[in-house]
């Protein structure tokens, strides 16, 4: 694995890490049981992500980054609850441009790429059905 290609899945890997400590600060928040839903699985996507990016760069002769990134502390100074939730929307929008960005560069075909594949869809998925459902909960809110 290159310079480039561990550095970017660095950056994913704060990112993901960052993730989840700002879902972890929202689920501690709100009350609504279908948004605690949302959250949560997000929350456990994310984790799963860290989790897998770390285990990628170790068997591919990286060293994982320990920090998290500046997210999470974007997310806690956003204001309301809306504003918060509206931000991880843009935050996953950005992890799929930077998975897009890690895909240009690393090998097309064996384990970093279906990593990377997942992740894509993944986010997109996220973006799409986190602004749905953000719509839907917000006006029963």
């Amino acid at each position: 694995m290159g310079p480039a290609l561990e550095q970017i899945l660095n950056l994913l890997l704060e990112s993901e890490r960052a993730g989840v400590a700002a879902l972890d600060q929202l689920l501690g928040e709100v009350e609504n049981d279908e948004l605690r839903r949302l959250l949560a699985t997000s929350r456990e996507d994310e984790a799963a992500t860290a989790f897998a990016l770390e285990q990628l760069i170790r068997a591919n002769g990286g060293q994982p980054s320990g920090q998290i990134g500046p997210f999470a502390a974007k997310v806690a100074a956003a204001g309301v609850l809306a504003d918060r939730l509206k931000l991880l929307i843009r935050g996953e929008e950005w992890g799929a441009r930077k998975v897009e960005e890690a895909l240009a560069i690393a090998p097309q075909d064996g384990p970093i790429a279906d990593q990377l594949r997942r992740m894509a869809k993944r986010h997109r998925f996220e973006v799409e059905w986190g602004r749905a459902e953000l719509i839907r909960i917000m006006n029963k809110l």
